[in-house]
């Protein structure tokens, strides 16, 4: 029942680091997944994937889009099955795309709850 904290330093180009938080390792439906951007990132690469998978049993994938504004996020078990969760989150226009950007992922029994722009709650996009 401890805490797992996985974290990969640059994992693709444009990405410091990503990191996968699970308060206890014997559940991965509940967590925390942090992608943080270097500076300058969002206004060269659009869009951003990032990912994290331990197949069978946990796979998560986060697209953040600036050309349309939007952040998707999707939790599920594996490659051949459907997300269990899939949510969209709209990305303010005033994002600062100079500075290093990080998006938090939120979920809580495979459903993902919020995304963090720097620590602020997205909003649900319509």
């Amino acid at each position: 029942m401890a805490e797992l904290i996985s974290r990969e330093d640059n994992p693709i180009p444009g990405i410091a680091y990503s990191e996968i938080r699970f308060p206890d390792e014997l559940y991965l439906g509940t967590g925390e997944f942090t992608t943080m951007l270097e500076p300058k990132a969002l206004a060269k690469i659009n869009p951003v994937i990032s990912n994290v998978m331990n197949e069978p049993y946990f796979l998560m994938i986060v697209t953040i889009n600036l050309g349309i504004d939007q952040v998707t996020a999707l939790i599920g078990k594996a490659h051949d099955e459907g997300p269990i969760s899939r949510k969209v989150f709209d990305i303010p226009k005033e994002i600062n795309v100079e500075n290093a950007n990080d998006f938090t992922v939120c979920f809580s029994e495979w459903d993902i709850n919020e995304i963090k722009l720097n620590g602020a709650s997205l909003k649900l996009a319509e």
